[in-house]
């Protein structure tokens, strides 16, 4: 499950050269790049506490022209900005998928391919791929992949896949839709086989023949 991210400004701080250093130590921000007139501008990254950064435009210390938000996971919000405000811009994964706000078909009902089947052609049978990785990240028995790390149905967190981090928790609504489309850890990683009845019959009447 892949899911588009939200975006936003930098602060309502101030962004001037004599406040940089004081505002990084409270706010856990770091700017690089040219000032002018004691204003961040031109060509710089902000970085912020979480791990995002951008990249792009600056004017007078806001975002303003180009310039793009980068993830931790790789993922860009690429925009047009005006004085810290996105008027234009699109979510695209690091792996190339372009996000669409309005009749996104990826994985839907008329076309269930991940972007790796879409890009390299679906896989033979019995080498299906789970998720959009050619090899899918452990989770844990019981648990759900929610595509940037796993839902414990649990605790109702969504912790990082090495299960160190909380990265957020799901809704009543999230929890049911996780649950009827993601993908469940079991114990060897593979969904069980489920038991034909006739072959349980035949079995039976084998064993009763014996």
């Amino acid at each position: 499950l892949k899911r588009a991210p939200q975006v936003g400004r930098p602060g309502s701080a101030p962004c001037i050269a004599a406040s940089a250093p004081a505002m990084s130590t409270w706010s856990g921000t770091e700017y690089e790049g040219p000032h002018k007139n004691e204003w961040y501008e031109g060509e710089g990254k902000f970085r912020f506490p979480n791990g995002v950064v951008y990249e792009g435009q600056f004017r007078k210390g806001e975002f303003h022209g180009k310039g793009a938000l980068v993830y931790p996971n790789g993922g860009r919000y690429e925009a047009t900005w005006e004085r810290g405000y996105a008027v234009e811009g699109c979510y695209v994964f690091n792996d190339g998928l372009l996000y669409e706000d309005k009749n996104w078909k990826y994985v839907s009902q008329g076309d269930r391919r991940f972007y790796t089947e879409v890009l390299e052609g679906l896989q033979p049978a019995g080498q299906t791929l789970l998720t959009n990785e050619k090899e899918s990240p452990p989770i844990p028995k019981g648990a759900y992949d929610y595509g940037s790390g796993y839902f414990d149905p649990q605790t109702e967190q969504i912790m990082s896949y090495d299960g160190k981090e909380v990265i957020g928790y799901a809704t009543e609504m999230e929890e049911k839709w996780i649950k009827d489309h993601c993908r469940k850890g079991f114990e060897d990683d593979t969904p069980p086989i489920e038991e034909n009845p006739e072959d349980a019959e035949q079995a039976e009447v084998v064993e009763a023949v014996k």
